[in-house]
């Protein structure tokens, strides 16, 4: 894309957007103080300023009866371009991505270089909070077309997280904390990610938690699994699990359980997020034996679990999943690794080695949020792929194309359609994900996927909830293994 065109579109999504906010006579402005100096890099605002505009933002909006907005943007694949590119190459993408912030020429708008790879932006008198979700879609769209750096075409899929004023919490130092835990809770959805911050959130954490909380979390066995049943779309039969971690945090929060966009970023800030894989791993391959004694006439279960890049680009990745395998006694096909298009993509030589290894003593691969990002499909064929999830924007896409009357006759379902014969010509199982009812369900299986999940099937529970739900005289024998060719088959 030239730079004329991309420009040109940039100014169309202003203007969508300044459209969209009636922007009309008298235009608030945003200017801070005079003081606090500007990133040497990008040229804007440095974070010490931003509770000044917050503040001024705030009051202005305030004034006019309206509401002021307060977005974090992340640009998640620094470190990557840093570590594949070299770090100029990693300056000129926050450059250009400053830029595009810079363009927005919306009155009242002002962007900050919050640190590392985070920028802040404040909007002033916003009409109503509903404006916050079109705020968010708008800035993911502005940052998303490619970026030329280093001779190649990089696309970031930005996460962001947004939070709007109100009469009760409007406090600068409200309003970061609450962009903030939304940009935390889109991390926590994968890239591309975009979350408003909901008050239901607001005192999820009465007490600090930090580094020293969490590792006491770690070696007094705090954390544990809930399981999402996953589901054969021809039957409806539970045939899986999915792995969620859960935090029991005792005297830490003012609620029981904590989800891990509360607790994951600061595991990973700590460098334990190596040491809560193998917690899962483990704790995943123990609760599969204890489904295998509970029900030896019942078929096996499988259970798939998210493998981050730190745990996969560990030294001993290979012999941490083995160990967990062989000490609990379940058979290797039991286990299936979802890995993320990113956590293979810039560390190849380092992880497919292990997961070359892992697969030929018979545990499955997954690969996750297929779709969202930049794999390559030679890579479908050299990691030799059990499972490919088929992301929840294009199936969450499709269920509101169904709700407007669209039918299978929209681009969600043609791309979901051509995703899932790529997959059976490679032999791999498709997967959906985020599915929340029955219109939905019947499309997708239309389409052809093979496997489900989402809350229209089941909910996260704890083992006995799963316990309780998995009827053996609905499944096979004990001897029944996890084989994708009777699945592919309608066998």
């Amino acid at each position: 894309m030239s730079d004329q065109s991309s420009a040109a579109k940039t100014t169309e999504r202003t203007g969508r957007l300044s459209r969209f906010l009636q922007r009309t006579g008298d235009e608030p402005t945003t200017d801070g103080p005079d003081g606090g100096g500007h990133d040497p890099l990008t040229g804007l605002p440095t974070r010490d300023q931003l509770g000044d505009l917050v503040q001024t933002s705030t009051v202005d909006s305030n004034r006019a009866s309206t509401r002021s907005v307060l977005a974090f943007v992340d640009i998640g694949l620094l470190r990557d371009v840093n570590d594949s590119y070299g770090p100029d190459v990693g300056d000129q993408l926050l450059v250009a991505v400053a830029d595009r912030l810079r363009s927005i020429d919306v009155p009242g708008t002002a962007a900050v270089r919050y640190g590392g790879a985070e920028f802040a932006l404040v909007f002033s008198r916003v009409a109503k909070a509903e404006d916050a979700n079109q705020i968010a879609d708008f800035l993911v769209e502005l940052l998303n077309p490619p970026y030329v750096l280093g001779g190649d075409q990089l696309t970031i899929d930005a996460n962001v997280g947004v939070a709007i004023s109100s009469d009760t919490h409007d406090s600068p130092a409200d309003l970061i904390h609450d962009a903030h835990q939304a940009l935390t809770a889109a991390r926590d959805e994968g890239r591309g990610a975009a979350v408003v911050y909901d008050d239901s959130r607001r005192g999820r954490f009465a007490t600090r938690i930090d580094e020293d909380r969490i590792r006491k979390a770690l070696d007094d066995d705090e954390f544990l699994l809930h399981y999402q049943p996953i589901v054969r779309m021809d039957s409806g039969e539970i045939v899986g699990v999915e792995a969620l971690l859960r935090w029991q945090a005792p005297g830490a929060t003012n609620i029981g359980v904590l989800h891990p966009h509360d607790f994951m970023p600061l595991l990973e800030k700590a460098g334990l997020g190596a040491r809560i894989g193998e917690v899962v791993l483990r704790k995943g391959c123990e609760q599969l034996a204890r489904w295998n004694a509970q029900a030896p006439d019942r078929a096996r279960l499988f259970l798939t679990c998210n493998v981050g890049a730190r745990q996969l680009a560990a030294n001993d990745f290979a012999a941490t999943v083995a160990r967990a395998v062989d000490e609990s006694g379940i058979n290797p096909w039991q286990l299936c690794l979802d890995i993320t298009e990113e956590a293979v993509r810039f560390n190849r030589a380092g992880t497919w080695g292990a997961l070359r290894a892992l697969k030929d003593g018979g545990v499955k691969l997954g690969l996750d949020d297929f779709g969202t990002g930049s794999v390559s499909n030679v890579w479908l064929r050299e990691l030799q792929l059990d499972l490919l999830r088929v992301d929840r924007v294009f199936t969450s896409g499709l269920g509101t194309a169904l709700a407007a009357g669209f039918g299978l006759d929209n681009a969600d379902a043609t791309i979901i359609r051509h995703t899932v014969g790529m997959a059976h010509d490679l032999g791999i199982l498709a997967v959906g994900q985020g599915i929340e009812d029955q219109a939905q369900a019947d499309a997708l299986a239309e389409l052809g996927l093979d496997l489900a999940q989402g809350f229209h099937y089941g909910r996260p529970e704890g083992a006995a909830e799963i316990t309780a739900i998995i009827a053996p005289e609905s499944v096979a024998t004990a001897d029944a293994a996890w084989d994708p060719s009777q699945v592919l088959e309608g066998g």
